[in-house]
């Protein structure tokens, strides 16, 4: 009986040890709700794409969610998370002779914004386009080429967000960088592993 009791007490330790650093990092949010929402629908659109089939067997169906997924969170992150979490803000604008003047508008002045708040939503937005990516090259090689059109679909709206946040944000290789710092200080990654992710986002972005 009392190696049962140790092996609860083991896992009640680690579950509490995974609470606190849950905790902890949502300690070093100035904006939890607002990175909440920068991620939930990236990581809905992932989890129907993966999990979709076992909930309905329609391809129109899991496609027409995905695809309002992926368009709720272009919205959300051009509208309300890049002003919010890094002060950031695009947009275009039809000109009276029928072309699109594009604008890009950076408000740091002020920003209460965390470094965490700021490598969260850097990560964020540059992760789900690797993930798709790694998506489509795996429907290649399946020669499956049924879902292509929503991979294609989600590549252009996160790359949209993606160059137009970039050319908001001269320095955003520097700030990327540095906030990844910051998320493995704050979630006590191990030294080897912390070290390894630096140095491979250092060597990803000329750093």
């Amino acid at each position: 009986m009392s190696s049962n009791l140790q092996f609860g007490d083991a896992g009640d330790s680690d579950t509490q040890g995974l609470l606190g650093k849950a905790q902890n990092l949502a300690a070093g949010l100035k904006h939890p709700v607002t990175a909440l929402f920068h991620v939930l629908f990236k990581a809905l659109a992932v989890l129907v794409y993966i999990f979709g089939n076992w909930f309905s067997t329609s391809f129109v169906n899991i496609f027409v969610l995905c695809v309002l997924l992926l368009a709720f969170d272009f919205w959300t992150v051009k509208n309300v998370t890049g002003r919010l979490m890094v002060g950031l803000r695009w947009w275009s604008e039809v000109r009276d002779d029928g072309s699109t003047e594009w604008k890009f508008e950076a408000q740091e002045d002020g920003l209460q914004s965390t470094t965490l708040d700021v490598a969260i939503f850097w990560i964020g937005l540059f992760l789900p386009a690797l993930i798709w990516i790694l998506f489509g090259i795996g429907l290649i090689f399946r020669l499956s080429f049924d879902w292509l059109l929503l991979i294609a679909t989600a590549l252009a709206l996160t790359i949209a967000n993606i160059i137009g946040y970039v050319r908001c944000q001269k320095d955003a290789r520097l700030r990327i960088f540095s906030g990844l710092q910051g998320v493995v200080t704050r979630t006590g990654m191990g030294n080897t592993a912390g070290r390894v992710l630096t140095s491979a986002a250092g060597t990803a972005f000329g750093m």
